[in-house]
């Protein structure tokens, strides 16, 4: 989107920016930690999802995604890792230390919510 939204010269910028940060082994080397935790979580998190919800204990709490049940059935679950595959991608295509940082805050984020799904399905 941001590249829609961006003037040449700064789809050219960011391209650059992004092939610098690639080029260090460091940030591909996080980058990819990174993102093997956050699919670890994400797998984690449809698996706390679906035993929360088929014990009855829990609702989904997001509208989007329980609009996406609603309608889609357990079709959610592809719809939830395409989207982490494109998360994915975004974060090793660009692995800059803010891209990083937010992200490695958002998989925490996600981690959180990992675990109060399986406390509300009494697991923990």
């Amino acid at each position: 989107m941001v590249f829609s939204l961006a003037s040449s010269k700064r789809r050219q910028q960011l391209g650059e920016e992004a092939r610098q940060s690639r080029a260090s082994a460091i940030r591909r080397a996080v980058a990819w930690g990174f993102v093997i935790f956050y699919n670890m979580v994400g797998a984690a998190d449809i698996v706390s999802t679906v035993i929360a919800l088929d014990s009855g204990a829990g609702v989904e709490a997001n509208p989007i995604l329980n609009a996406i049940m609603t309608h889609a059935g357990d079709g959610w679950i592809l719809a939830k890792l395409a989207l982490q595959g494109l998360i994915s991608f975004m974060v090793l295509w660009f692995p800059h230390w803010i891209v990083i940082s937010f992200f490695a805050a958002a998989t925490a984020g996600n981690a959180w919510i990992v675990y109060n799904n399986f406390q509300i399905a009494g697991i923990f």
